[in-house]
């Protein structure tokens, strides 16, 4: 295949910008693992750099962008039947965008009660 297969098409384009997205979140996660690491008994104090807040929204984007495609696939994916009626793919979308908020607001909540 050609080097640029994937810009032919939107949708392939859209494809392999979201296999990418997984790669600053790879690096995002060892740069946290390495600063945990590096702070050793003195504590964990997160970086306040410029570089690594401007990387980090970076990151978050990806990390939404990723997280949105994955789940609008669900409906997809997963089949469900409840008494010999399936599931309609939209409302097992809207149940993950359900939960995915839900998670969000408890983990949002956690952390902030942790900073405390």
């Amino acid at each position: 295949m050609p080097g640029g297969w994937w810009l032919r098409k939107r949708h392939y384009f859209l494809y392999v910008v979201r296999e990418f997205t997984a790669l600053p979140m790879a690096l995002w996660l060892l740069w946290l693992l390495y600063d945990i690491k590096s702070a050793g008994s003195a504590g964990f104090q997160p970086q306040r750099s410029i570089g690594f807040v401007v990387f980090s929204a970076v990151c978050l984007v990806f990390a939404m962008y990723h997280s949105y495609t994955f789940l609008k696939l669900a409906g997809v994916i997963i089949h469900l039947k409840v008494m010999d009626r399936t599931v309609p793919p939209r409302v097992i979308v809207l149940t993950m965008f359900g939960l995915w908020a839900l998670a969000s607001i408890v983990i949002g909540a956690v952390l902030i009660g942790f900073a405390r």
